[in-house]
């Protein structure tokens, strides 16, 4: 918001800019909360997220988020909005303010303050009923030149029986200097609605990303989560879908690669409050190099659910003796009604049987590798929409094998 670094930033400079933007009192007043909040707190104990190399207080928060948006524009006429968040506060406040900060609260820890201090204009995406968005809709969010710091914002709102495809990407190059980004993303689909979320991350080495993501389900409302992490230097996701209405699905497949020193975590989780609700997770995991990723999954089937089907797996892929990967799959069950629920994790080499059957059919080695680890990633890949995203995805992790 300014150009000052978070140690020289207060409570009443931030909202001072936020005065000066125009932003209305409601929001000032959730910047200088949030502010406070993250200046008392202490950094959060995440045992498996090294934060040694981070200096948050000699960042400077950009002014500005550095997004690109792709779609029809002819969503429009039939009442799709597609547009900065900070610009769509003129034409849809009240429906802002009832929903933003209610998915990622935002005073859960230190970061999940700082984001909601200090968020950018990000994106407000608005979906009316029974309205099908046949094309994907992308976002994608890029570090400003000479940036440390981004804290990009996405909104979602999809209304009753409604459709749509959202592709969300992080992505930049290598950093010269270690840099934060700290986005989030809330996602309300209505009852009925049908949606298809796609989350890429793939910042330049040197970023640490420590995001939130949370999608709300209401009665009947299905959701296909795909989520891809292969860049950045540190990554802390904190994602969960809440499927709060019943009858409510969702189908969520992720694929990660750490090579080189990355350290990649992600802590996905299903909770299950409706009625009839089912859900189905599955990760796949490739380490390379000394990379080290980390598989937080959870399970969590409140008192009022009823009639819960849900499963979670992860499958982690070694090429290197070198690379590690922590899986932690759990399952917190507060009710008797489930249909069925469980949790599996697998985790090892590549096969060398499988290898040596290969090259004896003259496919080298290296090759050999390479299609194992594309097979491997296979299913989350071809979730993905647009074909030439696909395309780059796949020359990014054959790059890391």
């Amino acid at each position: 918001m300014t150009a000052l670094t978070l140690k020289e930033l207060s409570a009443e400079s931030i909202a001072a800019t936020s005065r000066q933007l125009g932003e209305p009192g409601w929001l000032t007043e959730r910047r200088r909360e949030a502010w406070n909040f993250f200046a008392q707190a202490g950094p959060p104990e995440w045992r498996r997220t090294d934060l040694s190399g981070l200096r948050p207080e000699e960042l400077a928060p950009t002014t500005r988020a550095a997004v690109t948006l792709e779609w029809d524009e002819g969503l429009a006429g039939q009442g799709v909005v597609l547009k900065p968040l900070g610009a769509a506060l003129a034409s849809h406040e009240e429906l802002i303010k009832a929903r933003m900060d209610t998915a990622v609260a935002p005073l859960e820890h230190k970061f999940s303050a700082l984001r909601a201090a200090l968020w950018q204009d990000g994106v407000f995406l608005y979906v009316p009923k029974n309205v099908a968005a046949e094309t994907p809709i992308r976002v994608r969010y890029s570090l400003p030149d000479g940036s440390r710091a981004t804290f990009p914002r996405t909104l979602v709102v999809v209304e009753d029986n409604a459709q749509v495809t959202l592709i969300e990407e992080f992505i930049s190059e290598d950093q010269p200097a270690t840099a934060l980004a700290a986005p989030v993303t809330e996602i309300f689909a209505g009852p009925g609605s049908r949606v298809r979320f796609v989350s890429i991350q793939r910042w330049g080495n040197g970023v640490y990303h420590i995001g939130g993501q949370k999608v709300l389900l209401d009665r009947d409302a299905a959701l296909e989560w795909t989520s891809v992490a292969i860049g950045a230097k540190v990554q802390h996701i904190e994602a969960e879908t809440t499927l709060k209405g019943d009858g409510s699905q969702v189908n969520w497949l992720g694929a990660t690669f750490a090579g080189d020193a990355q350290k990649l975590l992600t802590a996905p989780w299903l909770r299950h409050v409706g009625h009839h609700a089912e859900s189905y997770m599955e990760f796949r995991t490739v380490v390379n190099d000394t990379g080290y990723s980390v598989f937080d999954g959870m399970i969590k089937i409140e008192r009022e659910s009823t009639a819960t089907s849900t499963r979670l797996e992860e499958h982690a892929l070694h090429l290197n003796p070198g690379a590690r990967n922590d899986s932690i799959p759990g399952l917190k069950i507060d009710t008797n009604s489930v249909l069925k629920g469980g949790h599996a994790s697998t985790s090892g080499d590549v096969d060398e049987e499988q290898l040596f059957y290969m090259q004896s059919r003259g496919i080298s080695k290296t090759e050999a590798k390479r299609m194992i680890v594309m097979g491997f990633f296979g299913p989350a890949l071809d979730t993905i929409p647009v074909e030439a995203l696909r395309a780059e995805l796949e020359a990014a992790i054959e790059a890391k094998i």
